[in-house]
């Protein structure tokens, strides 16, 4: 069966192409996650400093993402008023992260949606759950939408193991400088994520909240409108430079097909 022959509901909601782009089936079309258009708009310089830095230091990527899953799940679980389930071995980030999710009043989306009205950011299946631009063609998942005192708020969870830094470092603070780069690229990550979602709903969040954990401390950064504005203007700029520098649409069609198979055989094979 040809691609083209495949309706909507046939296709795999989330894929990963052979050059580590993820993507998401939205409005007939397959986009690109948010993460992965500020991956693949870094620096050289930072490119090749990644690339370094993982060569140094193998399977430590790795152990980070599986930390962090630990971590958003035991936040969804403990949001839901469930045993948060977080394994001893995380415990250090995870001891001190309660308090800024008792600060919400109301929630609306953990994951995915809470509330009715926004079931249409589910994948027909009701496996994932995103929001995403048809304007500017990019899509993705947020941690967290709530409200604490009628301020609408979208918040992401980060573990890290040192702080992050909303104000550049002193010169030589090289821990400084790199919490810092992962400010600037978080705060980019949620002006995209207030940007889809108000496109897909008329939702608009005031304000967002990094909630980072470190083995030592726990922080809560807000970052105010203004402030969300400029980073969703350099977000946007990087949107246009993923899009202008070619895009792998062949390669595209192809994950999806292959994706596609793989969730069929475990049916077949039953």
């Amino acid at each position: 069966m040809s691609d083209e022959n495949l309706g909507p509901k046939e296709k795999p909601y989330r894929i990963q192409t052979a050059q580590g782009y993820r993507k998401y089936l939205c409005s007939g079309l397959y986009m690109p996650s948010v993460t992965t258009v500020l991956s693949a708009t870094e620096t050289e310089k930072s490119k090749a400093g990644l690339r370094t830095w993982q060569k140094n230091n193998p399977g430590m990527l790795e152990a980070a993402s599986k930390r962090g899953s630990a971590i958003h799940l035991g936040c969804e679980n403990y949001l839901r008023g469930l045993d948060p389930g977080v394994p001893d071995e995380y415990q250090d980030f995870w001891n001190g992260l309660t308090p800024y999710l008792d600060w919400f009043d109301t929630i609306h989306w953990s994951e995915r949606p809470l509330r009715p009205d926004w079931n249409h950011l589910r994948s027909d299946d009701r496996e994932v759950a995103y929001v995403w631009s048809t304007e500017h063609l990019y899509a993705g998942c947020p941690d967290l939408i709530g409200e604490i005192g009628g301020v609408k708020i979208i918040a992401d969870f980060k573990t890290s193991n040192g702080p992050y830094m909303n104000c550049f470092p002193e010169k030589g603070d090289r821990m400084g400088f790199g919490g810092f780069r992962k400010y600037q690229k978080c705060a980019q990550q949620m002006a995209a994520y207030r940007l889809a979602l108000f496109e897909r709903t008329g939702y608009k969040c005031d304000v967002a909240l990094i909630i980072v954990s470190t083995p030592e401390i726990s922080q809560g950064i807000f970052i105010d409108s203004d402030q969300l504005d400029r980073f969703e203007a350099k977000f946007l700029a990087r949107c246009k430079q993923f899009h202008s520098i070619g895009d792998d649409e062949e390669d595209t069609e192809d994950c999806s097909q292959q994706e596609l198979q793989e969730q069929r055989e475990p049916a077949a094979s039953s």
